[in-house]
């Protein structure tokens, strides 16, 4: 998937700016209100006029190149956490999910607009856009999630394995739980 796959209006906003709204607790200077976004460097990462990095909060966009959030700041790369949204009220988080180009990736305890980005990816699945095109390869009889971390893996993950029993949840399909939110372990990769 490429950002020259995203349709003129939202990829020329974005190129001329957004308005960022981040979190509580900012540190002394915080985050800039509104700013100029001058490079899109990934699906979900953006490069700021003044040289500072944005990553799009509660999304996990497919890497253009090979090389937790709405209450913390800054993630551990030193890029500002952030919900985008364009001038016309957008957002581009939502947006990126609901056409396909991103999933619901969220990081407790960053979940302040879990159910616009989880009603936006059912959207886009339903619709089978982007990256939801292909169907889903069900290669396992269930999975288990985590109602605390909103991960989900394979019956065999060590992760999973580890899991509370109070915090498993399973699954009997992966659209189910793509449907409610849950995202895939990165370890075991459902």
């Amino acid at each position: 998937m490429s950002w020259r796959q995203i349709p003129t209006r939202l990829g020329l906003l974005l190129l001329v700016g957004a308005v960022l709204v981040a979190c509580e607790g900012a540190p002394s200077q915080g985050p800039p209100r509104e700013a100029l976004v001058a490079q899109v460097g990934d699906g979900d990462t953006l490069l700021l006029s003044g040289g500072q990095q944005v990553r799009l909060l509660g999304i996990d966009a497919p890497e253009l190149e090979k090389r937790g959030y709405d209450r913390l700041r800054y993630d551990r790369y030193g890029r500002l956490l952030a919900y985008v949204f364009l001038p016309d009220g957008v957002m581009v988080n939502a947006e990126l999910v609901r056409r396909g180009l991103a999933r619901v990736y969220l990081h407790p305890p960053n979940t302040r607009y879990r159910k616009v980005l989880v009603q936006a990816q059912r959207r886009a699945l339903e619709a089978r856009r982007g990256i939801w095109q292909q169907a889903l390869k069900q290669d396992e009889p269930y999975y288990v999630a985590n109602k605390r971390s909103l991960r989900f893996h394979r019956p065999d993950c060590p992760l999973g394995r580890q899991m509370a029993p109070a915090n498993r949840l399973i699954f009997r399909s992966l659209k189910k739980a793509y449907l409610e939110g849950y995202s895939p372990c990165r370890s075991c990769k459902p």
